[in-house]
């Protein structure tokens, strides 16, 4: 597509006040919608309270969940969403919410801005997520990562 940008660069969506440590940006967030983490909050409370921020506007696009074997094994668990951004230079930004098998916990990643695609999400989500795979090195013809080309497709 001609004129389209997409961006790889660490960037931050102010909705995301859990950070990677589970900590809330007491300035930014909603006193009705936050957990106590001075206390220990289990991993399916932090991915409800971390959802539970997600602007309306956003789109859930899937799930990828796959056991990874090298030396030992562990478990990947990505939850992708796309979301508009009212940004001058692009107009998509995919993240996902991760979870970290070896911390048991799940993080916000930002995974990659867009411009070029403004319509169609659909196309717009393609279009990231095949670029973040194969920046990756995701093989899309190995049949052990067929999840991913599972979810381009249900696009």
């Amino acid at each position: 597509m001609k004129d389209t940008i997409i961006n790889f660069d660490d960037f931050h969506l102010q909705f995301a006040s859990a950070t990677n440590e589970g900590e809330v940006d007491e300035e930014n967030s909603d006193s009705d919608s936050e957990l106590d983490f001075d206390e220990d909050v289990d991993a399916s409370e932090l991915k409800e309270y971390m959802e539970s921020c997600i602007p309306t506007e956003a789109i859930f696009l899937g799930g990828i969940e796959k056991e990874v074997e090298n030396w030992t094994s562990w478990i990947i668990q990505d939850d992708y969403y796309i979301i508009p951004l009212q940004d001058d230079k692009y107009d998509w930004a995919l993240f996902r919410l991760s979870w970290d098998d070896n911390w048991g916990t799940w993080n916000w990643s930002f995974d990659a801005r867009l411009a070029g695609y403004k319509e169609n999400y659909q196309d717009a989500a393609k279009y990231i997520l095949k670029n973040l795979w194969g920046k990756w090195g995701i093989d899309f013809k190995d049949p052990e990562n067929e999840s991913y080309n599972d979810l381009i497709n249900e696009l």
